[in-house]
Order: structure tokens, then sequence, then C-alpha cells
């Protein structure tokens, strides 16, 4: 091949990745742009709950971005949220555990489901899939176990600053997001082991040659996954102070959606933390906009539906291209 057809060649794929990585971007001001006609959305009050409501679910699509930055799934997240919010709720009210402490120990919990989960995949060879799957009805047992299927409610008001405080005008809620994306951004883009989960996930035989720890990387993926899920799923518990064996329950094909929505390959390499952040808030104005115009919730299901089945035939395609 020429000099010239070789330039030509990497200019447009230097283009498409450009595409790719900024098409949320443009899409997302093109759809407030469009909400923003109606005077009900653009009020500031709407804005700031616009996002609050997104914060919490894009700090657990953040971590299962890990996961299929990877080229795995992560399942377990919606049970993970659920024993999270219970054992949680039940340690403070139950126990008497300060709420440190508690959080502390629930997140050395959400770390072990983590390496179990990652331990299944590397060396039980079970398809991340099935291993999850397995992992999240083990953790939806517990669940009910513990607190019997109920709520455990009473925590203190205090804690229910988490999701409803502010400083100012702005949510702590978003605060927290923006402080957990940026970390996000900085290690994975700045930092070599930031960036070996795209290397893993784009040719996991390559990494390996090439002296990265693929096994370790992967466990890793799962562990930071289960450790976001844990922080979201204790902002979501602070919204009505009470644990919740069912509180995750509904959030796993919004996290799905949201990180392909973000420009997260399903075939692991490629995404961006950014993205699923503004893939968060895409369809969280989209949600927001058919509440304000009375769009009946089945109808609004549907819709998600066929957003998340237009970005994975667009990810297949640009996969197969």
């Amino acid at each position: 091949m020429s000099d010239s057809k070789q330039r030509l060649l990497k200019s447009r794929l230097s283009l498409k990745t450009i595409i790719n990585d900024w098409m949320i971007v443009f899409l997302f001001i093109v759809l407030v742009a469009l909400s923003s006609l109606n005077p009900n959305f653009r009020t500031t009050t709407n804005i700031m709950n616009i996002l609050r409501q997104a914060s919490f679910v894009a700090i657990i699509a953040m971590g299962e971005f890990f996961v299929i930055l990877i080229g795995h799934m992560d399942m377990s997240i919606t049970s993970i949220i659920n024993i999270v919010s219970i054992f949680f709720a039940g340690f403070v009210v139950n126990n008497g555990i300060p709420m440190g402490l508690s959080f502390i120990i629930v997140l050395l919990m959400s770390v072990f489901i983590g390496i179990i989960n990652g331990l299944l995949v590397v060396y039980g060879k079970v398809p991340s899939f099935i291993a999850t799957l397995v992992v999240m009805n083990i953790l939806k047992g517990l669940s009910y176990i513990y607190s019997g299927g109920l709520p455990i409610s009473g925590l203190p008001s205090s804690f229910g600053k988490l999701a409803l405080g502010r400083l100012g005008v702005i949510p702590y809620a978003v605060i927290l997001m923006i402080v957990v994306a940026v970390i996000l951004y900085v290690y994975t883009e700045h930092t070599a082991i930031g960036r070996s989960f795209y290397a893993v996930g784009g040719n996991s035989e390559a990494s390996k040659l090439s002296g990265i720890n693929t096994n370790f990387v992967i466990i890793l993926a799962f562990v930071l996954c289960a450790i976001l899920s844990s922080i979201g799923a204790l902002g979501l518990t602070s919204k009505t102070l009470s644990g919740n064996v069912t509180l995750g329950d509904n959030i796993l094909f919004d996290v799905m959606t949201i990180c392909v929505l973000g420009g997260t390959s399903l075939s692991g390499g490629r995404g961006r933390v950014v993205g699923v952040v503004i893939g968060a808030l895409f369809l969280q104005v989209i949600s927001n906009i058919m509440v304000i115009l009375g769009v009946n919730t089945y109808l609004q299901w549907v819709v998600k539906g066929l957003i998340l089945i237009v970005v994975v035939l667009i990810d297949s395609r640009s996969k197969k291209e």
C-alpha cells in the first residue's frame, strides 16, 4: 500500500474514532436544545433535579463500564445494590453500628463480591454472564434471609443529605458524581493500569504477550464495578432513609443502556468515562421530558428499549467495519 493510501486510511480511522467518541455529546446538546423549547424543562429546579436523578445511576454505570470495557458483563450489580442497601440499614438501625463503620463494612463486602465474580471468570473459566447471574441470585437470597423481605427503615435524617442535600443550588449527589468521574477519568486516561483495561478489552492475548497481568486486570474490573455499585446503592438508600431488598431490581437495563449510549463497545476495548456520564444525563433528560409531556410510564419503557436497540445496532455495525 502506498504512503498516500496509508495516510488516507489513517485519517479516515481517526475521523471515525472522533465521531464515535463525540457523537453522544452532539446528540445530547441537540436533545437539550429541543427539550428547552418546553418552559417547564428549562427551569433551574428541573435541571438540578435531572442532574440529581442521574447522579447515582451514573456512578453505578461507571462501575459497569470497567467490566464492559474488558469485554465482559456484570449482571450482579442489581443484587449488590440490594444487599448493600439492606445490610447498611440493618447495621445502623438494628445493630447500632455507626454509619462510618457500616459504610466500611458494606464496602468490604462489595470488594469481596467483586473478587468472587472475577475469580469465577478468570480461574473458573465461567462466562461472565453466567458467573455474575449465579452470584446475583445468591446475593438476592442472602438479602431476603437477612431482612425477611421487608424494608429496614429508621436511618438518621442526616444520611438523607447525601441524596437531597445541596451546596448552594448544586445537589451533593451531583458533586459526588463529578468527583468520581474526574478520578476515574484520570485513572483510565493517565495511568498504566487504567490504560490496561483498554488493552485487555481490545486484545487479551496480545496484552498477555506485552506483559500485562490480564487476570489481575479482569478481577480489578469486577471489584471496581462492585465498589461503585455500593456507593450508588448508598446514595439511592439515602433518598428514602431505608434499606430495601428490591432497590436495584430495575436498574440493570438503564445501566447497560447508559454505557452503550455513552460509546462503550459491548465487544470491549472502547469507551470513555465522560461518555458514560453524558449517557446517564441523556437518558435522564429523555425520561424527564416524557414525564413533562405526560407520556405513559409503560410507553417510556418502550422508548428506552428502542434506544438500546438502536445503539447496540450502531455498535455492532461499527465493530464489523
